[in-house]
C-alpha cells in the first residue's frame, strides 16, 4: 500500500474496526512512519476523550415500564407457586428486540465518534494547508520587495551613468578622514540643473541609532543638510541628490555621522570630505 492508503486506515484502526490482517500491516507501517504514528496517537486520544465525555443513555419510558411489568410478574408467580404448587404460571418470554436496539445504539455511537474524528482530521489538514499558504504568501511578498529594491538600485545606477556622461557634469572626489581612512567617495552634479549623485565605498557600518548625513558647505556660509543614508555590508552607498543653488559654486561636500533622523547642523565626526577650494 501507498502512504495515502495507510492514512485512510488510521481512523478505523483508532476505533478497533480493522480486520486482523489490515491492523497488522498498518502497525508495521506505524513503526517506520513518524507522521502516521503521531496522527494515530492523536486520533486514539480524541476517541478516548469522546468516549468518556459521552453522557449515559437513559432508557425510554416504555422500556422502563416493560421491565417493571416483568419484575412484577415474576414476584406474582413466586407468590402463587408458594400457595398452589400444582399450578404452573407461564411467564411471557422476554423480547429479543432490546438486544438489537442496544446494538444499534452502540453502532450509531461509534459511527458518530468516527464522524467527529474524521472532522478533526480534516480540520487539522485545513489548518496546515492555511499555514503553508500563509508561508508562501510571505515568501512571495519578500521576493516582490526584493524585486522592487533591485529595480530602484538599477534606476539609480542608470541615472548616475547618464549624469557621468553628461557634458555639464562636474565631479568632486571625497577622501576619508582619520575616522575612516579607507573610505572614499565621489559627488557628481550637473552644473545647469543641480541634479547630482553620490557614491561612497569603504564607510563603516552605522550603529542602529545612527546614520550618515551629506552636507553642502558653501564658502562663507553655514553647512546645508543633504540626504540621510546608510551603507550596505561592504560600506557601499549610492544615492541621488539635488545640489542647492547656493552651493553650485565652490562648495565643500562632507559626510558626518549623525542621529538616525538627521541633524540641522553637523554634530558628529567627519568621515568623508571634498578638498577646500
Amino acid at each position: 500500500m501507498e502512504h495515502q492508503d495507510y492514512q485512510q486506515l488510521l481512523v478505523p484502526h483508532s476505533l478497533d474496526a480493522l480486520e486482523l490482517s489490515e491492523a497488522r500491516e498498518l502497525e508495521a507501517h506505524l513503526e517506520t512512519c513518524a507522521e502516521c504514528r503521531a496522527e494515530f496517537v492523536a486520533l486514539r486520544d480524541d476517541a478516548a476523550l469522546l468516549t468518556y465525555s459521552a453522557e449515559p443513555a437513559e432508557p425510554r419510558p416504555e422500556v422502563r415500564a416493560r421491565i417493571l411489568e416483568s419484575v412484577r410478574a415474576e414476584r406474582t408467580g413466586d407468590r402463587a407457586g408458594a400457595v398452589m404448587t400444582d399450578k404452573v404460571v407461564t411467564m411471557r418470554p422476554r423480547a429479543n428486540w432490546n438486544v438489537w436496539t442496544m446494538g444499534l445504539r452502540v453502532a450509531a455511537g461509534l459511527a458518530f465518534i468516527a464522524l467527529l474524528i474524521g472532522l478533526i482530521v480534516i480540520w487539522r489538514r485545513e489548518v496546515k494547508l492555511q499555514q503553508d499558504v500563509a508561508q508562501l504568501n510571505h515568501q512571495l511578498n519578500t521576493q516582490q520587495h526584493e524585486l522592487v529594491r533591485n529595480r530602484d538600485v538599477l534606476a539609480r545606477q542608470r541615472e548616475a551613468l547618464a549624469l557621468l556622461n553628461s557634458p555639464d557634469a562636474k565631479r568632486l572626489q571625497l577622501a576619508g578622514s582619520q575616522t575612516a581612512q579607507n573610505a572614499r567617495g565621489s559627488f557628481v552634479y550637473d552644473q545647469k540643473t543641480g541634479k547630482a549623485v553620490f557614491v561612497a565605498d569603504g564607510l563603516p557600518a552605522t550603529p542602529p541609532d545612527k546614520a550618515y548625513e551629506l552636507w553642502f558647505i558653501p564658502k562663507g556660509h553655514s553647512p546645508m543638510p543633504g540626504r540621510i543614508f546608510t551603507v550596505d555590508s561592504s560600506g557601499h552607498a549610492l544615492l541621488p541628490e539635488q545640489m542647492p543653488a547656493d552651493a553650485m559654486g565652490n562648495a565643500v561636500i562632507a559626510i558626518t555621522l549623525e542621529p538616525k533622523r538627521g541633524s540641522a547642523v553637523p554634530t558628529g565626526a567627519i568621515y568623508l570630505s571634498s578638498p577646500k577650494s
